[in-house]
């Protein structure tokens, strides 16, 4: 549990919330690109990545974008959370990390996509290791830290500042650098066009940290059978539920926060079977091996699945 010590607005639309823990003890440590799990005063539960100082205990900063067209977590915190709020979290966790074995860092962050970079290119900073951030935002008065990040040492923060993309990814990605990791974290439509422009960079040296599930096409559902281990129970899951669903409804409890396959909250582990791995988080590797799978959203290419549940 956290209380809100202080809320400042950072750009047009962005609110940025300070989170104190309400009971005084020390906060989790996080790394740059971490996340939490938010309980927002409208009962939601939303992730947002964590900006600032890793070192710094005492608190947890968030920055959230007020979206007109959400599905009202965002507005939820905008209109009814205020300093003294209190508010349910759980994390940090990191599917977004700092590359160690980076020689330099490309960032391109749009909009509200800065928050999690703010946070990297503090570290990078700190360390004296180079980095440049391509920021893509409508307008300078949208670009949340923008001075800040321009004031950070070793760094160069390039501004892309219009109401149509300006960008130009195909040529900045063109030539894969050695040693360079790209990050990338704003609009769906940017981030596409990121994983389009670095399909030939090699595996590993580009990171992408979605607010959504990307636009799929994925095969039409089958029916599948799913097997809990622990207790031998098998469970039916029609082509129209989830593998989460079907679980919740036998009184199997699953944490999941975002059931898009982003947040990585319903990581289960697999024991037997071929999951089709649907999320956004595992790497080629992770889904080669199929250790474990996102019950969320993944289905299977096997006819049933032993989960260690």
């Amino acid at each position: 549990m956290v209380r809100i010590r202080e809320v400042r607005r950072v750009a047009v639309d962005i609110n940025s919330y300070e989170l104190a823990p309400a009971d005084g003890r020390p906060l989790p440590p996080f790394s740059a690109g971490s996340h939490i799990d938010v309980l927002v005063p409208n009962g939601m539960t939303r992730q947002y990545s964590l900006y600032g100082d890793p070192a710094d205990r005492g608190a947890y900063r968030i920055a959230v974008k007020r979206e007109a067209a959400g599905r009202g977590g965002s507005a939820s915190l905008h209109d009814k959370a205020e300093a003294g709020t209190a508010l349910g979290i759980v994390g940090p966790r990191n599917h977004f990390p700092l590359a160690a074995q980076a020689r330099h860092s490309l960032f391109i962050a749009g909009g509200i996509g800065i928050t999690p970079i703010h946070a990297m290119a503090r570290e990078l900073s700190a360390r004296g290791a180079p980095w440049t951030l391509h920021y893509c935002a409508r307008s300078a008065d949208h670009a949340a830290f923008h001075d800040e990040l321009r004031a950070l040492p070793g760094g160069q923060v390039i501004a892309h500042f219009s109401e149509v993309p300006t960008l130009d990814v195909a040529t900045l990605l063109a030539e894969p650098r050695e040693g360079t990791h790209v990050y990338c974290c704003g609009p769906q439509g940017l981030m596409k066009s990121v994983e389009a422009a670095t399909a030939h960079w090699a595996p590993g040296h580009v990171h992408f940290e979605w607010f959504a599930a990307p636009d799929t096409a994925w095969p039409p559902n089958q029916p599948i059978e799913v097997e809990l281990a622990r207790s031998g129970t098998v469970v039916q899951v029609p082509a129209g539920r989830t593998i989460l669903q079907v679980l919740r409804e036998h009184g199997v409890d699953v944490p999941c926060a975002c059931e898009e396959g982003v947040c990585g909250t319903c990581e289960t582990a697999v024991l037997a079977g071929e999951p089709q791995h649907r999320d956004i988080l595992l790497t080629p590797e992770e889904r080669a091996a199929n250790r474990t799978m996102m019950v969320c959203v993944s289905r299977a290419n096997s006819a049933r699945l032993v989960l260690d549940l």
